[in-house]
């Protein structure tokens, strides 16, 4: 992580900026900054030197201002300004460690993207600000998009975000945070720079005018004649209507088009009437506009445009989209009906692109041409009706999913045959929507069919009680394995969620291991490896001191791993007459006694991660020495012939490995550190976590069936 650097203190700004800055044609650093907002930039400058290591600056606006945009330049600004004060420059600029938008996201899972940015492995937004907190280097990050958090996009979710993760972020004296969303947020993050872009001061007029006007010339490109002056008065009138916010500017042209092409519109002579727009209009009153208009054309696109306002920022892929339309309207749409809907809607779509559901075909996947366009087409409609018309998506979305006839009871839905597009989608709306995610988790095929990442988001959004229970759980899933099953149902039981459990193992055969139940704390302070005893005379391996053993050891001995990392065995540790052999080397990191195959060994594992299986009795090395994928701190053996297989343990993860190659074959995570493990017989595990623990039982014939994956190094020495 680079350092930022420390920067002087100063008095901090905020509302309006220098007025009337242009663009610098001199500042290549600056060249191209959008549209006359050359003052904003000399403004985060100032903000930049003016304030310590910490502080905020907070871009605001209403909808369609350009904050997104902005906070964009403002980054690509920032990095400009860095590697010019390295390259000699008297230049200053915040260094950004993290940059990445809130659409989509939770608290959570934000933390989650900015830890990963930041390198620190977090789960959680307090463990985000914990970290931060503890490490003095300052940090610069940027967070946009605030008023598209959540699943699907809503206020409260927003406020979740600010609350928990973004203004404790503002107060933390090592962090520097450069966010954007609107106006409401700004009071939470404390005494920040505020840049609000509906003041005039932030855009300079002329750059303004220049804009609308090559807005305007778009009118001629599309068919309408118009003459100099015409042309020059509706572009006048525009921008009087829309100053400063370039996306009403848009749709205010946009719609002239649309009005142009009308069956019923004036003759080609007819000049750009200017007189039906007004000066007050806003965003929201462009839209509506635009959409009676659309109306009259295609009545289904206002059925369309809506379900896709409620697809939210990700947009639908163009099966889904007409699904949801279907869904909306609640009638039965025609192909050439919805075609011809899409085709007048463009001015309010996005360019086609290849998004979650989309193939990157033409016409693969839609969405909105900006949020503040879904907000206005929601805002057309209740509360109760957009809460209505969410559930007539999910049944639409969930009736998608194949079933199987059962003999009793209805037919249970095939959720590992479902689109994965789908799925995630059905999820998404179903979250939006009270007491509708319940029933859907109620499946672990749900859960191991649905996309990670956004799944995370969809509970980290949920406020129904099963959301808030399985977060944890899901979290244990982290990275996807084959063992997925396995590891959700380890982790239900873990996490007391029995009834999950039993339905993983009901839904999934085959599991290569599986918690058996949840074990009480510990009653003692026993350790799989004992700690420390007295140091060993250096060497190599020593032959036993006190004779060979006679006859054959029916209980392993005790085994310890000295602070040199050096191996003891024998059977009163710490009394020099008992003492059988000392293993020296590569210092050790673990080392446990077990009977393999009736006989007594010594599974040993060193920092280089190599697995020795020795005798207990003369220390001889019964098993070629492997490497296992990392040094293990805890071992226990599983199985002997045909293919021994031994469990390795480090901090809260658990992995079982191969001793004839060193392959590992299986693993999960605990989400907490594993303070011991035993084996009760068979192939049960217990291992303690601290407080409880959970007893494994492995399936040997499934395990041994893996192919395991290996190490770079197979095999060693």
């Amino acid at each position: 992580m680079t350092d930022s650097g420390s920067l002087t203190g100063g008095p901090r700004s905020s509302g309006a900026g220098p007025a009337g800055a242009g663009a610098s044609g001199d500042d290549a650093a600056d060249a191209g900054f959008p549209y006359g907002r050359q003052a904003v930039a000399d403004a985060f400058r100032e903000f930049v030197a003016a304030t310590p290591s910490g502080g905020a600056c907070y871009v605001t606006g209403s909808a369609g201002s350009g904050r997104s945009t902005l906070l964009t330049w403002l980054f690509l600004l920032g990095q400009a300004d860095r590697d010019d004060a390295g390259s000699g420059a008297d230049r200053t600029g915040p260094v950004f460690h993290a940059a990445l938008g809130a659409r989509g996201r939770g608290p959570d899972d934000l933390a989650v993207a900015i830890g990963e940015q930041l390198g620190y492995e977090t789960a959680t937004a307090a463990e985000l600000l914990s970290v931060l907190a503890m490490d003095e280097r300052p940090v610069c990050v940027a967070v946009g998009d605030l008023d598209e958090a959540g699943a699907v996009p809503d206020e409260r979710h927003t406020a979740r975000l600010v609350e928990s993760l973004l203004a404790p972020m503002a107060l933390l004296p090592n962090v520097r945070l450069v966010a954007e969303g609107s106006p409401k947020w700004a009071q939470h993050l404390g005494d920040c720079v505020v840049l609000d872009l509906d003041a005039s001061d932030w855009t300079d007029r002329a750059a303004f005018d220049r804009y609308v006007a090559a807005l305007c010339a778009f009118v001629t490109e599309t068919g309408t004649p118009t003459d100099g002056g015409q042309s020059d008065g509706f572009a006048q009138a525009v921008s009087r209507a829309a100053y400063p916010n370039f996306l009403l500017a848009q749709l205010l042209v946009l719609d002239r088009v649309l009005a142009a092409a009308e069956p019923d519109a004036a003759g080609a002579d007819a000049p750009p009437d200017t007189a039906d727009i007004d000066a007050g209009i806003d965003v929201d009153g462009a839209v509506a506009l635009h959409l009676d208009r659309l109306s009259a054309a295609a009545p289904v696109a206002a059925d369309a445009l809506y379900a896709l306002a409620l697809a939210g920022p990700a947009g639908l892929g163009r099966s889904l989209w007409r699904l949801a339309a279907t869904a909306v309207a609640g009638r039965r749409i025609e192909t050439q009906e919805f075609a011809a809907a899409v085709e007048l809607s463009w001015a309010l779509l996005q360019p086609d692109r290849a998004g979650s559901g989309g193939s990157g075909a033409p016409g693969s996947h839609f969405t909105l041409r900006h949020p503040a366009v879904a907000t206005a087409l929601l805002a057309r409609r209740s509360r109760d009706a957009e809460l209505q018309a969410r559930r007539a998506l999910v049944h639409s979305l969930a009736g998608q999913v194949p079933v199987a006839p059962a003999d009793d009871g209805p037919p249970r839905p095939l959720w590992q045959r479902s689109d994965r597009t789908l799925l995630s989608e059905l999820l998404r709306q179903a979250s939006a929507v009270p007491g509708a995610l319940g029933p859907l988790l109620a499946f672990p095929e749900v859960l191991l069919s649905a996309d990670l990442d956004a799944f995370r988001t969809v509970l980290d959004c949920s406020d129904e009680p099963a959301a808030a229970a399985l977060r944890p759980v899901l979290a244990l899933l982290h990275p996807a394995s084959r063992d997925q099953p396995a590891r959700l149902q380890v982790a239900a039981v873990q996490h007391g969620l029995d009834e999950l459990a039993a339905a993983v193992e009901s839904a999934y055969d085959g599991l290569p291991f599986r918690a058996l139940r949840r074990l009480p704390g510990a009653s003692d302070d026993r350790r799989s490896v004992p700690g420390p005893v007295q140091e060993p005379v250096d060497g190599p391996v020593q032959e036993p001191v006190a004779g060979p053993v006679q006859g054959t050891v029916q209980e392993p001995p005790e085994v310890a791993v000295t602070e040199a990392g050096a191996v003891e065995v024998g059977e009163r540790l710490g009394e020099a007459p008992a003492l059988r052999w000392t293993l020296h080397g590569t210092p050790c990191t673990a080392a446990h006694a077990e009977l393999l195959d009736g006989v007594p060994v010594v599974a040993v594992a060193d920092r280089e991660g190599l697995l020795q299986v020795r005798s207990a009795d003369d220390g001889r090395l019964l098993r070629p020495v492997v490497r296992a994928d990392e040094p293990a701190e805890l071992l226990c053996a599983l199985a002997g012939a045909p293919d021994p297989l031994t469990v390795c343990a480090t901090a809260d993860r658990l992995w079982v490995v191969r001793l004839a190659d060193g392959s590992t074959l299986t693993e999960l995570r605990f989400g907490s550190d594993i303070a011991a493990i035993r084996r009760t017989g068979g192939s049960e595990l217990d291992v303690e976590l601290g407080g409880f623990g959970i007893r494994l039982a492995f399936d040997l014939g499934v395990l041994r069936t893996l192919k395991g994956v290996s190490p770079a190094m197979s095999a060693a020495g």
